[in-house]
């Protein structure tokens, strides 16, 4: 008589991109307490997160770099989590390392490797992780995606994760594991809606991997309602920002592990879900050690230095002379729209530099020609650069005119046709020479390796040109942070350096 067959039941509960929304994880925790309550005593819970918790553009979770989001995640009972490109890419490599080692949470990312050596990118970062539920082995793994050299900076690369899963699934067959469960921020797109036909994500991972079971996913946003089955696996995304509660009800053979009945749905977070008071207590303190980080006074204005995008403005020269400066440069060049607003006179401390200069530029410098410069300030001088917002700034507001360091004047015409706009730029009062090489110092946005590519081409290297990193760890207002300290009572410098042509 074939003997009866034992069925398990497992609850994965799942979010994905909250992307620093830290006021809805104490209600996010009321809904995981009561989808737990929920379930039949005994229960195994999963409760994952697919990445990208953190956001530059959150105060909290950037002055922490990462550390507010992952403390959260902690508070509320998370049992692992993949690193999203927010985590991977924000920071740099020295911050997620702090990051990674600050957590006891398991930190998944297979396949973001050292570039050199081909081994895990920081120290505690695992490729994938265990549970064991009363003999029942499941294993967790994860992935993060690939961003067009991004990572190649910081000294990392992310691999085709096609490959690593293939060896990482089989392993874990090989050593016990009943359920296999992919915790992936390679994004979802069904074949149909891909704009970029060599895009890999979950939809089309799913059906190529044999022995995967499961896949908890983020990177896109991605709103599955409910689940859907592609191949053997079976694909969830709960959307983005903590709006909803993915929960994913499986019937297992307790046996062989196979999956006998799935279904899922989304729970929304609203306004009216109460929050728990203890990640909310967490929260309170997380915010208070911001808080604290931030609020150091780090220097003096001697006057108001305010910003502008359509009009030459104090600060942002400040902040092209404190380029040059650093990168002992000929001259400085960047987007007046990188500084958001300026500072009143009196001390300043992190916080007013990290609101005049948020995000997440790095300052780069490189010996390019005088008509390299010449197409850059050309391509800068764009009408919709000056006057509609920029999607790089979150559409917060325009690039705006370039900002120029001491020495240099800019002589513009915004009405000319492309080509024209330039009408003049001169360097200690000399014409540029187009032949001659200066070191130019900038933001990785304007000033970048990347070739000739939409939003990106302003500078196109030449062979033998090399792009300097300026404190690849350290992000614009970091930079200017330890400028200001050695500086005395920072001074208006508003002198004719962009000039209308008339």
């Amino acid at each position: 008589m074939e003997g009866k067959r034992s069925d398990m039941n497992l609850t994965i509960l799942h979010t994905n991109d909250i992307h620093g929304r830290l006021s809805r994880m104490p209600r996010l925790a009321t809904l995981i307490q009561w989808e737990k309550e929920s379930l039949p005593q005994g229960t195994p819970v999963l409760l994952l997160d697919a990445g990208d918790s953190s956001e530059r553009t959150t105060w909290e979770s950037d002055v922490t770099k990462g550390r507010a989001n992952f403390a959260m995640l902690e508070a509320m009972g998370y049992q692992a989590t993949t690193l999203g490109n927010g985590e991977a890419l924000q920071w740099g490599r020295a911050a997620l390392a702090r990051l990674v080692a600050g957590t006891h949470m398991p930190v998944l990312a297979a396949n973001l490797l050292d570039l050199r050596t081909g081994e895990p990118a920081v120290p505690g970062l695992k490729s994938h992780t265990w549970f064991d539920f009363d003999g029942f082995k499941v294993a967790v793994i994860g992935v993060t995606a690939p961003m067009a050299g991004g990572y190649e900076r910081f000294g990392l690369t992310v691999a085709d994760p096609e490959p690593i899963l293939r060896r990482l699934i089989e392993q874990v067959r090989a050593e016990g594991a009943k359920l296999v469960v992919l915790l992936s921020h390679l994004g979802y797109v069904p074949d149909e809606q891909r704009t970029d036909p060599n895009f890999v994500g979950d939809y089309q991972l799913a059906p190529r991997l044999t022995g995967l079971d499961v896949i908890i996913g983020g990177h896109t946003h991605w709103l599955l309602e409910e689940p859907v089955k592609l191949g053997d696996a079976i694909v969830a995304q709960a959307g983005e920002f903590g709006y909803y509660l993915g929960r994913l009800d499986l019937t297992l053979d307790d046996a062989s592990g196979r999956v006998l009945e799935f279904r899922g749905h989304l729970i929304p977070v609203t306004a009216e879900t109460p929050g728990d008071p203890t990640v909310a207590a967490v929260l309170d303190l997380v915010r208070e050690e911001a808080g604290r980080l931030l609020d150091r006074v780090v220097g003096q204005a001697a006057v108001p230095l305010p910003t502008a995008t359509d009009a030459e403005s104090p600060l942002a020269n400040l902040v092209a002379d404190a380029l040059r400066q650093i990168c002992q440069a000929d001259l400085a060049i960047l987007f007046s729209g990188f500084i958001a607003s300026g500072l009143p006179a009196g001390p300043i401390t992190r916080r007013a530099l990290y609101e005049a200069l948020p995000g997440t530029s790095h300052v780069t410098a490189a010996g390019i020609t005088g008509a390299q410069i010449q197409r850059l300030l050309e391509r800068m001088l764009t009408p919709e650069h000056v006057h509609q917002p920029a999607e790089v700034l979150r559409h917060q507001r325009p690039l705006g005119l370039p900002a120029v360091s001491h020495g240099v004047q800019v002589v513009y015409n915004l009405d000319a046709p492309p080509g024209a706009r330039l009408v003049d730029v001169r360097l200690e009062g000399a014409p540029l020479d187009p032949a001659r090489t200066y070191r130019l110092a900038s933001t990785y946005y304007t000033l970048n390796d990347l070739g000739d590519v939409p939003d990106y081409g302003y500078v196109i290297l030449e062979p033998g040109q090399d792009l300097e990193l300026i404190r690849i760890e350290d992000v614009l207002w970091e930079i200017m942070e330890d400028w200001v300290k050695t500086q005395p009572p920072l001074q208006a410098e508003v002198e004719g350096r962009l000039v209308a042509a008339t």
